[in-house]
C-alpha cells in the first residue's frame, strides 16, 4: 500500500499512477500542482500494486492546477464515495426469523489528493464511474451510487481489486415472519478505511430488521474486521459514526437501508 504514504513530486517531473481504471497524471511547476485524470474501462483495470512511477508526459493531457505554495509533498487517500450506494446480494435469500446472514460488499473507492504538511485536500477522483439510483419513495428517497458487483456471502480467493474496499454487512432478521433480502443501500460516509494484508477493508456494519411496522437499527463497528489481519486506518469516515434507525422497508421485506 506504499501509494497511500506521502510522495515527494519532483519540480517539473510527470509522474502517473494507476487504481484500479483509474489513471492519474501528476506534476509539479513552480507553486502549482497539476493533474490530468483518464478513466479507464474496468476491463483495463491495473492489476499489480500501484505505484506513482516517473513518467515521460504524454501530448494532450487536460490538467487541472492547484496553487500548492512550496509544499513537496503529496498524498493519495482512500475515501469512500459521496454518497449511499446500493447493492444487491451474489443470489437473493430469505433469512428466518431470528437468524442472520453476513455479505460482503466490494466497494469503489474514491482517490483524495491532498497536499502539504496539512494535508489540504485538492480534488477527489472516483476510481469507477458509478450509475445513478434513486432509493426509495419520491418523498424520502435519495441519489445513491448503484454498485454493480454484488454482495457476496463469503470471501473468494481471486485476487482482490485494487481500487476496492470490503465492508462486511451482518443483517439479522427479528421480525416475525422471513426476511427477503433482494437489495440494501449502505450510507458509507460512516465507514472508514483500512490497509489489509491482500485488500483494503472499512469497519464492519450491522443491521437489525423487526419488521415494517416497528423500527430497527444500525450499528457501526469502531475498529477494523478481523477477517484478515489489518494495519493502520488509512482514512477516517465522511461523517461521525453512530447508531441509527433502520428505515421502514419498502414494498415488502425487499429493502433495506442502512443510514
Amino acid at each position: 500500500m506504499d501509494v497511500w504514504k506521502p510522495q515527494k513530486i519532483e519540480l517539473d517531473r510527470c509522474f502517473q499512477v494507476q487504481i484500479g481504471p483509474l489513471r492519474l497524471w501528476i506534476k509539479r511547476a513552480g507553486d502549482e500542482l497539476l493533474m490530468a485524470v483518464e478513466n479507464l474501462p474496468e476491463s483495463k483495470a491495473q492489476i499489480q500494486a500501484p505505484i506513482l512511477a516517473p513518467v515521460d508526459q504524454e501530448e494532450g493531457l487536460r490538467w487541472s492546477r492547484w496553487i500548492i505554495g512550496e509544499s513537496e509533498v503529496i498524498q493519495l487517500i482512500p475515501v469512500m464515495p459521496d454518497r449511499p450506494v446500493v447493492v444487491r446480494p451474489e443470489v437473493p435469500v430469505k433469512i428466518p426469523t431470528d437468524k442472520e446472514a453476513l455479505f460482503f460488499v466490494s466497494i469503489p473507492i474514491w482517490v483524495r489528493v491532498t497536499a502539504g504538511p496539512e494535508q489540504a485536500i485538492l480534488c477527489e477522483q472516483p476510481s469507477l464511474i458509478l450509475s445513478n439510483i434513486w432509493f426509495g419513495d419520491l418523498m424520502s428517497g435519495e441519489l445513491c451510487y448503484s454498485l454493480r458487483s454484488r454482495a457476496r456471502r463469503r470471501i473468494t480467493d481471486s485476487e482482490p481489486l485494487l481500487n476496492r474496499a470490503t465492508c462486511p454487512v451482518q443483517i439479522r432478521n427479528a421480525a416475525p415472519t422471513h426476511l427477503d433480502v433482494q437489495r440494501f443501500c449502505l450510507h458509507v460516509e460512516r465507514l472508514k478505511i483500512y490497509a489489509g494484508q491482500k485488500q483494503l477493508w472499512t469497519n464492519q456494519i450491522r443491521m437489525t430488521f423487526k419488521g415494517d411496522e416497528k423500527a430497527g437499527h444500525v450499528d457501526y463497528s469502531e475498529g477494523p474486521p478481523t477477517f484478515e489481519p489489518v494495519g493502520q486506518m488509512l482514512s477516517e469516515a465522511r461523517a461521525p459514526l453512530k447508531r441509527t434507525l433502520l428505515e421502514k422497508s419498502l414494498g415488502g421485506f425487499g429493502l433495506l437501508t442502512a443510514i
